[in-house]
């Protein structure tokens, strides 16, 4: 009675165990994302500060102060369009890769369950 009192605590430690270390990697997922994303927002600025300043100077040195309103906005075009172009290629990348890991994972599915159903088969065939 006490060894099963003994077993019966080991296999609640374990359960606690596994999902305290479910929690920990939910939580390790859960802020990946916005500490990344907030790296991004800081380089993003500092690029911002860096073509605003290269812009001006260039419209000091080119003589086209005055306007410098429609430079900006004509800066702010360009550069949203540069964007959205990488930003369509880097997912594109990014789900080509996923694709053929899904791939690659439905496939050793499909060969697990051949070898399953090989094992359990008595007559050791195929079923399909």
């Amino acid at each position: 009675m006490n060894m099963e009192k003994t077993a019966i605590k080991k296999d609640s430690l374990t359960r606690i165990r596994e999902e305290l270390y479910e929690i920990k990697e939910e939580i390790r997922n859960d802020i990946t994302g916005p500490v990344v994303a907030s790296f991004g927002f800081i380089i993003a600025l500092v690029w911002r500060d860096a073509i605003k300043e290269a812009l001006d100077e260039y419209l000091v040195r080119a003589g086209l102060t005055g306007k410098e309103y429609l430079y900006t906005f004509i800066s702010a075009v360009i550069v949203t369009i540069v964007v959205i172009i990488i930003m369509v290629v880097v997912t594109k990348l990014g789900r080509k890769k996923k694709n053929k890991n899904m791939k690659k994972e439905f496939k050793e599915l499909q060969e697990e369950i051949k070898r399953e159903k090989t094992f359990k088969n008595p007559k050791n065939k195929i079923l399909f």
